[in-house]
């Protein structure tokens, strides 16, 4: 039923970790792989014919990590500037057949798949979007279905008249403001399937210091840190790595399966993880 997935990976990236100043955010570490390679595992499943990802940053390093995960036909959609959602769709109409899940990849949850499929296919309406309740941080635009405000978790899956659609008006706007006027147009209308599944933005900082650093790899596993070194700020000790007497580790820094030095410094905000402190 699912002709084809795209992943939205275009973007500039956040401050929470240096490294996303110059490749997409998707590619930070989460859990055993990366955000990217986390929600490509679960909409991979569905089989779809084609999988798609839009790209501004470090295409090849995008291509590259999807083939970890997809070995079937992949198209990648560079974009020298980021389109935004409704430009993606308008530029590759014809790309977009049949009925497509569209994905932004700057959170991580667990994707109710068949409850998602199932509701777009019983409604009928050509685009269901997977929505769930507003967070209580960070500031972001409701959703109203039946008088309630439902909060975008980033997926939908849509007819191939939605990116027509986009196409016909040459929309590069919003997507639930110009996009769904558009859609409209051509009989579609927005419905949604709800919920309660736990939902993580990638770009809320305060989060991402208390979660994506439990997997996260900024420097690298069974990697050496000399006497001396400071780690301070958003560090990720990955599995293994041996810190140095001397070394000194303060706020955000997870240490998992690794061995402190005796004399190394653990202060403040600390994820202390599995390690052990040296002798």
């Amino acid at each position: 039923m699912i002709t084809g997935v795209l992943f939205l990976t275009a973007g500039y990236g956040i401050r929470a970790e240096p490294f996303s100043l110059y490749r997409p955010k998707c590619l930070l570490p989460w859990q055993e792989n990366t955000v990217l390679g986390s929600l490509a595992l679960q909409l991979t499943q569905l089989k779809p014919e084609i999988v798609a990802c839009n790209a501004s940053r470090c295409p090849e390093l995008i291509r590259r990590e999807m083939k970890k995960y997809w070995n079937g036909r992949f198209e990648l959609l560079f974009e020298e500037r980021p389109l935004g959602t409704a430009g993606t769709l308008a530029r590759n109409a014809e790309l977009i057949q049949g009925n497509w899940i569209i994905c932004n990849t700057d959170f991580c949850m667990d994707i109710p798949l068949d409850a998602l499929v199932k509701t777009y296919s019983e409604k009928d309406t050509g685009w269901t979007v997977l929505t769930g309740k507003m967070p209580e941080y960070g500031s972001y635009r409701a959703l109203e279905f039946e008088g309630e405000k439902r909060h975008y978790t980033g997926i939908s899956v849509i007819s191939g008249e939605v990116a027509s659609a986009a196409a016909e008006e040459q929309i590069s706007g919003g997507v639930f403001s110009d996009l769904r006027r558009a859609a409209y147009k051509k009989g579609i209308s927005l419905s949604q399937c709800f919920t309660c599944n736990r939902w993580l933005d990638l770009g809320e900082t305060e989060l991402f210091r208390k979660h994506t650093l439990e997997k996260g790899s900024y420097i690298h596993p069974s990697a050496v840190v000399e006497d001396g070194a400071v780690l301070q700020g958003f560090y990720y000790v990955g599995a293994g790595c041996i810190i140095r007497n001397g070394g000194f580790v303060r706020n955000s820094v997870l240490l998992e399966g690794s061995e402190v030095g005796a004399g190394c410094q653990v202060e403040g905000r600390v994820f202390s993880g599995h390690f052990c402190r040296g002798k």
